[in-house]
């Protein structure tokens, strides 16, 4: 079974024992700007984006960097080397990638449509600086208004999980920034991290999903809106709305070789940014001490490394197109 075919009920194989852009001509004021936006917020050992600090609850230090452009492999493990699902023509023009981290998805695609001008936003300017032609990086808050001077023919969003304060209001948004006959497509995680059979229930890593969830609510938060993206796109006048399912193995624990490779890389996709989910929800927000903490995630890293927990990420791609407007009936 191919890893994008994961849709049902993965099956567990037996396990005997625990295991353990840039603009060369920017302004010196740009400089100076984006100089002042990489000074990164510092707190429990790692870095966070400055401008409109405490929005987010991830780093966006080196070591994130470097989890976020692997997790992009996890994707295109999954979707069988695509970088995204909705229908597109080949003679896109105008794209919209949210959040765009790295900005690794956005050069990706800039590259298979040279035609396209691709423009990633996020909260820091963390991306490369040699990028394609036809992409460019802005500083930009996806949960404020938007004030794009032109409309979009796709708008893409990954991994949003638990970063905007109402994913209603960011779906109307898109929609209001798309062409008619736009696509909008989004690729998140529902959280909490799960398992069908009970292998996670009493474990440490199930009493961490509750903390991470509690924090969530707290900032007025929530992280398993993925499951409700595809009513929400209905609700807001998405026409052709589609969801597809995946899950992401925690670990090597399904039997199918594909599932279990893409497994491993989860795995190692969670180990590396265990610290980064849970520092500031659990310190800053739920108030636990850093010694709590490194506790509590060394237990963790247990039971993720564990193949009799067989727990999985839920993985939802859900799409949809802004009605073609009707054409006024010609004059007879």
């Amino acid at each position: 079974m191919a890893a994008d075919e994961n849709r049902g009920v993965i099956e567990a194989e037996s396990w005997d024992s625990d295991s353990a852009y840039g603009d060369s001509a920017s302004s010196a004021y740009t400089e100076s700007m984006r100089s002042s936006m990489l000074q990164s917020v510092q707190e429990n050992g790692r870095g966070y984006h400055k401008y409109r600090d405490g929005q987010y609850f991830i780093p966006e230090d080196e070591r994130e960097q470097e989890r976020l452009d692997m997790q992009h492999e996890i994707f295109l493990r999954m979707m069988n080397r695509k970088l995204y699902h909705a229908p597109l023509s080949r003679n896109i023009q105008n794209v919209l990638d949210l959040g765009t981290g790295t900005g690794i998805w956005a050069i990706d695609f800039a590259d298979e449509f040279p035609s396209a001008t691709v423009i990633g936003t996020d909260l820091s300017p963390i991306q490369p600086s040699f990028v394609p032609p036809n992409c460019k990086f802005e500083v930009d808050d996806f949960d404020q208004p938007w004030t794009f001077t032109q409309k979009f023919d796709y708008i893409h969003a990954r991994m949003l999980a638990g970063s905007s304060g109402s994913f209603e209001k960011l779906f109307k948004q898109a929609y209001d920034s798309l062409v008619p006959g736009g696509w909008f497509e989004i690729q998140d995680f529902a959280f909490p991290v799960r398992a069908d059979d009970g292998t996670m229930d009493g474990t440490e890593f199930q009493r961490l999903n509750t903390y991470l969830t509690e924090g969530l609510e707290k900032i007025g938060r929530s992280g398993g809106m993925a499951e409700r993206y595809k009513d929400i796109l209905k609700d807001v006048g998405y026409d052709k709305v589609k969801e597809i399912p995946y899950k992401w193995p925690q670990n090597q624990w399904p039997k199918d070789p594909a599932l279990k490779e893409l497994g491993r890389w989860n795995m190692i996709n969670t180990l590396d940014g265990l610290h980064g989910f849970s520092a500031r929800l659990c310190v800053q927000v739920l108030g636990m001490s850093q010694e709590e903490l490194e506790v509590l995630l060394a237990a963790v890293r247990k039971d993720i490394q564990n193949p009799k927990v067989h727990a999985y990420w839920p993985i939802f791609i859900v799409y949809g197109q802004k009605p073609v407007e009707p054409k006024k009936p010609s004059a007879s």
